[in-house]
């Protein structure tokens, strides 16, 4: 495997385990949501499942970090690349842009201008 093949591929994974760290935020998050929709709906006690909601609120938290954790990855691995693949090339990730440009980024790999 090329030096640009197994960078891409690390971009790839990274870019995929970010999506899902946002995934879990919205699944639990969801959860919490349809728990204190349903209490209220049906005017069910506060103390009912409460554990539950405490306890996913403790997951969302977790999840917050663990997405903190791979943007900080994200970083280290940004600064890392030129070393592995060269100062001119740029990995780009799936369709979604970075905040500091207006330019989509793409899966595939291009020369940075």
């Amino acid at each position: 495997m090329q030096r640009l093949e197994i960078a891409q591929t690390i971009a790839n994974a990274l870019f995929r385990a970010e999506d899902q760290a946002d995934q879990g935020l919205m699944a639990a998050s969801a959860l919490v949501s349809l728990m204190a929709e349903t209490r209220l709906d049906h005017r069910l006690s506060a103390v009912l499942a409460a554990q539950a909601v405490s306890e996913t609120t403790e997951a969302i938290r977790a999840f917050g970090e663990a997405r903190a954790r791979l943007v900080a990855a994200h970083a280290a691995l940004e600064q890392a690349a030129p070393a592995l693949i060269g100062r001119e090339t740029r990995l780009m990730g799936p369709l979604t842009g970075k905040p500091e440009t207006d330019q989509p980024r793409t899966a595939r790999l291009r020369a940075a201008a």
